[in-house]
């Protein structure tokens, strides 16, 4: 039951909206009384923070479990997830990523499935801070490899070849979106969900802080 959500053109017009309403009817902060913010501030808030960030916010679900599940694009890449606010984990989060839009040297699209140790330094950045500099370096190296993907799109050994290089690069980026991210959800719910991120602890170990579990080609 995913809820498409494009060109919001405002609040009011996204609360009236029973495509999107429902669902959300429950959201912490709104209805149930917990917090002292609005309705409509809450959603003003949360969606000119994406504004600000020049995200797309493509769908957003609220399930009975008090998880969301959401999609988003940044850039040229759709990344899509699922958040429990009151489990907002710091270690093996996981994300689906996209490229929206076909790379200048490949027809195809890659969707990989990764999932990461949270890093805490994002948390010296501005609030408006989002890059996606090495994700777009990942995907042209992709392309540049494109043969090799087709056969061996769950090869722990090749897909470790694609991010050996820049692990801590990707990690730093990502994280850096899934900051934003509760920052928004944050913003929607009016509850604090970072407090878990914050305290995340460096892990020194021999474990990866950053993995790609499968590598699809979109032909």
């Amino acid at each position: 039951m995913l809820k498409k959500i494009e060109n919001i053109a405002s609040t009011a017009e996204f609360k009236n909206n029973s495509r999107f309403i429902n669902g959300l009817h429950s959201l912490p902060g709104i209805s149930s009384g917990k917090s002292n913010i609005s309705d409509s501030l809450s959603f003003s808030s949360a969606f000119r923070y994406l504004s600000q960030l020049k995200w797309n916010l493509r769908s957003l679900e609220h399930n009975g479990n008090d998880e969301f599940l959401l999609e988003f694009g940044v850039d040229n890449l759709i990344f899509s997830t699922k958040v429990n606010i009151h489990d907002c984990h710091s270690s093996n989060i996981s994300y689906r990523i996209i490229n929206e839009d076909a790379i200048s040297s490949s027809s195809h699209k890659y969707q990989i499935l990764i999932s990461f140790e949270f890093d805490p330094e994002v948390y010296a950045e501005t609030l408006l801070a989002s890059k996606t500099e090495y994700f777009n370096w990942l995907y042209e190296k992709f392309a540049s490899y494109d043969s090799i993907i087709l056969k061996n799109s769950t090869s722990p050994e090749v897909n470790d070849f694609f991010i050996d290089e820049a692990q801590s690069y990707l990690r730093y980026e990502i994280s850096l979106i899934h900051r934003n991210l509760i920052f928004f959800l944050e913003k929607v719910t009016g509850e604090i969900l970072s407090q878990q991120l914050r305290l995340t602890l460096y892990n020194s170990g021999d474990e990866k802080l950053i993995r790609i579990h499968q590598i699809n080609v979109k032909l």
